[in-house]
């Protein structure tokens, strides 16, 4: 059996509508252990909620397309799966954690309800409806509501309550790996620092494995075991948060992401932006989709689609910079 509970491989998927093809995920390539957290970062339209809804199963009906590459969750492969398999994977194998609360849930039913419907889903021991109510009633226990609230509504909860109930509802059927999609991006500061530190406790008591999409570094080093950096449907550099942190080898992408975060130590000064926009998803590019916005690019950047290079250990960079690099060291 492999030590991998989630293994992407060439995966690359297509949004059709009337005008044209967006080209959202293109030859994603990441793998989760069992119990690993794994950070996924990158601008807004880079196709990590994409990977995401891929690994769900949840692409929209006719619309999204996934074109190539295997998705294998827990020996499952995801691309294969008809919608009755995947059904049975959602909540108990599993769960995802959206990023806005606010239309995560029924408006018209009470959130106690709601909880109890994924256990109903995946009740395969028979239990009563009294034990799936005290299941309900521990559940809003273990995130920091109070049992009593179930019968309440969503309106009557504020966002990081609401947040709090959508991670009881991930939690309910002790899923395996859980997706959270940006689930602070709704929330205000303080809330934020308490609902990641919630997501953290309980998935350490529960022992399940994480993939967190977030733009947030700062979450990525405090929480991560491992970080994928994604740019324009691709994974450009992956590693352990050490590689990635305190590493000196990384692509010209990621040195503009940390170029961007502000120092609390030093003088205020203007933030370094990245120069230029991510490249139209309707287009197919030839080259690196990120050489239009790369200061070290070359021709051979704009003609050919560089591989994946090992730098050290488990560190890989998509990049001809390090092909260039590893040749000179060689000769």
């Amino acid at each position: 059996m492999s030590d991998k509970l989630l293994e992407v491989k060439n995966l690359s998927a297509v949004y059709k509508t009337d005008d044209a093809r967006v080209f959202a995920a293109s030859g994603v390539n990441l793998s989760l252990g069992y119990g690993e957290t794994l950070g996924l970062v990158g601008e807004t339209g880079a196709g990590k909620t994409t990977t995401a809804l891929s690994v769900m199963g949840l692409l929209p009906d006719k619309v999204g397309i996934i074109t190539a590459g295997s998705i294998i969750l827990d020996g499952v492969d995801i691309t294969r799966a008809t919608e009755a398999d995947m059904r049975l994977l959602r909540g108990s194998t599993v769960s995802m954690i959206f990023q806005d609360p606010m239309s995560s849930l029924n408006p018209v039913i009470p959130v106690g309800k709601q909880i109890q419907e994924a256990l109903e889903l995946h009740n395969t021991e028979g239990q009563s409806v009294s034990e799936l109510d005290a299941q309900v009633d521990s559940l809003l226990e273990m995130v920091g509501i109070p049992s009593k609230r179930k019968k309440e509504y969503p309106h009557q909860f504020s966002g990081g309550m609401k947040q709090r109930v959508v991670i009881a509802i991930a939690l309910a059927c002790k899923p395996k790996l859980i997706l959270a999609d940006e689930p602070t991006t709704a929330l205000d500061v303080t809330i934020q620092a308490q609902v990641l530190s919630l997501i953290a406790e309980l998935k350490e008591k529960l022992g399940t494995a994480m993939l967190l999409i977030t733009h947030d570094l700062g979450v990525v080093a405090q929480t991560c075991d491992r970080v994928a950096v994604m740019y324009a449907g691709e994974i450009i550099e992956s590693g352990t948060t050490v590689d990635i942190f305190e590493g000196e080898a990384h692509h010209p992408y990621t040195k503009g992401l940390f170029g961007a975060i502000p120092s609390l130590t030093g003088d205020a000064k203007r933030l370094v932006a990245i120069d230029g926009l991510m490249p139209d998803p309707t287009v197919e590019m030839k080259g690196c989709r990120f050489s239009p916005r790369c200061p070290q690019c070359t021709q051979q950047c704009r003609e050919n689609i560089p591989e994946d290079i090992a730098v050290a250990g488990g560190h890989v960079i998509k990049c001809f910079l390090y092909r260039e690099a590893r040749k000179e060291a060689k000769s």
